[in-house]
């Protein structure tokens, strides 16, 4: 069958008056140079960041906001280049690129600031959340957090004006953006710049704790953020009231925690039943879900502190996170040259990496070990490869010495690592890790590793 191709009103096919004709001619790009990282960004980057999260905000927003505001397009270029210099192609080059781009993007956001509107937090929050994933990926952690910090404070200050309104919805779906970030952040702190985080700044965020019955997976998947930034936060603040030795506060944190998990398994059942009417296309999505509800559930039955065998008791937890983490890194693998290596936003990495470490079942660990470098990919600051090469390390210190490690109940309590803290070198591919046990008096022993991927 021959191909029919039409001509429009200027002589150009229908082929040519396309995505690529419209960038060639986009006024809103320098050069060609520009136009080429935009298409990157546009077709691998988002495509990759939305692989599992699925998110307006980088297919729609992002994209809307680099023809309007110079602020978010030098980003934009910036986390292109990035992400191809991730690849290790002309690294030099990409790496330049990046830096020049986010120069020019800093530039031009102290001008967005000296003349906003409120009409302009779109545009400032757009791109503070760029700014973070930009600094989280090249691994100045401050940085990111000062932009983190910046941005809570801005959506704070705008609060009634992100629930109205005919924008409320694009709005929200920046607010809902920036929130994700608070996971990896405090799931990761370098510990050259700790995260600091309370309970006040969560609940300044306004989440939703109370999950009401959804109608889309999209909703199931903003509460469940909500939920699990909820148990994160608790177990943060439970550390630091054990440390403190505050009785009354840990009490009132368990009973929290009791609370978020009773919500959590509300949650799961409104989540089963709209999952098993999404559509096809909505799987890997769900999929990732149902990895992160297994996760906080394990923190939750765990206890948020105590001696590590508590982990011990959820390994039921940890057999469907390796289960379910399977088979979503089969589905990436899949979508070969698509991209599906890298993503500003959250993934898998976080929750892998817990039962690598959690788990001392010597199968179970090892396949999320394997999970993690089988395919190397980037998550914001969450790295897999890196995240391997440390939790390995966590294994090895683990099972050092001891004769047959062939189930959990093998590994000793005074041999478990209970705190890991690091500082990541992403350009030298090095971590410089701590490694913390207690002994039976409940004194704490270091051991700094370096691990290099």
């Amino acid at each position: 069958m021959a191909t029919v191709v039409k001509r429009t009103k200027t002589g150009c096919s229908n082929s040519e008056v396309g995505p690529l004709f419209t960038l060639v001619n986009d006024v809103a790009f320098n050069d060609t140079l520009e136009k080429r990282y935009f298409q990157f960004f546009k077709s691998k980057t988002v495509a990759s960041t939305n692989s599992l999260i699925g998110a307006n905000f980088w297919d729609r927003t992002v994209l809307q906001a680099c023809h309007l505001e110079p602020a978010v397009k030098h980003a934009v270029l910036a986390l292109s280049a990035w992400h191809q210099y991730s690849d290790h192609i002309s690294e030099s080059q990409h790496r330049d690129f990046a830096d020049r781009q986010y120069q020019l993007a800093l530039e031009k956001a102290r001008e967005l600031l000296g003349s906003a509107n409120p009409g302009d937090i779109d545009k400032v929050l757009t791109a503070c959340v760029v700014f973070i994933c930009f600094e989280s990926v090249r691994g100045n952690f401050k940085d990111s957090q000062l932009h983190m910090d910046n941005g809570r404070a801005i959506a704070r200050q705008h609060a009634d004006r992100l629930k109205q309104g005919h924008r409320r919805q694009d709005l929200v779906e920046i607010q809902q953006t920036l929130f994700r970030l608070d996971l990896p952040a405090v799931c990761f702190s370098d510990k050259s710049s700790p995260y600091h985080y309370t309970m006040e700044d969560f609940l300044a965020t306004q989440p939703t704790l109370v999950p009401w019955e959804f109608q889309s997976i999209f909703e199931a998947r903003d509460s469940l953020i909500d939920l699990s930034r909820w148990m994160l936060i608790l177990g943060q603040t439970a550390d630091a009231a054990f440390d403190a030795g505050d009785i009354v506060a840990i009490a009132e944190i368990h009973a929290e925690k009791e609370k978020c998990s009773q919500r959590l398994r509300l949650w799961y059942d409104f989540f089963e039943l709209i999952a098993a009417k999404s559509d096809p296309s909505m799987q890997l999505l769900i999929l990732n879900l149902r990895q992160w509800f297994h996760g906080c559930q394990a923190i939750g039955k765990a206890e948020l502190m105590g001696p590590e065998t508590r982990w011990d008791k959820v390994q039921d937890h940890f057999e469907v996170i390796i289960n379910v983490s399977e088979e979503i890194v089969r589905r990436l693998a899949a979508m070969g040259d698509r991209g599906a290596s890298f993503s500003y936003d959250i993934g898998y990495i976080i929750v892998v990496f817990l039962t690598a470490t959690r788990c001392r079942d010597p199968f179970l660990r090892r396949r999320a070990i394997h999970i993690l470098r089988v395919l190397p990919r980037q998550e914001g600051m969450w790295a897999s490869v890196p995240a391997a090469a440390i939790a390995e390390r966590h294994m090895q210190l683990e099972e050092e010495g001891l004769e047959y490690v062939r189930t959990k109940e093998d590994v000793p309590e005074w041999k478990r690592i209970h705190n890991i803290e690091v500082a990541v070198d992403v350009v030298r591919n090095l971590a410089m890790v701590d490694y913390s046990t207690k002994d039976e008096l409940g004194n704490s022993h270091v051991r700094e590793e370096e691990v290099r991927w």
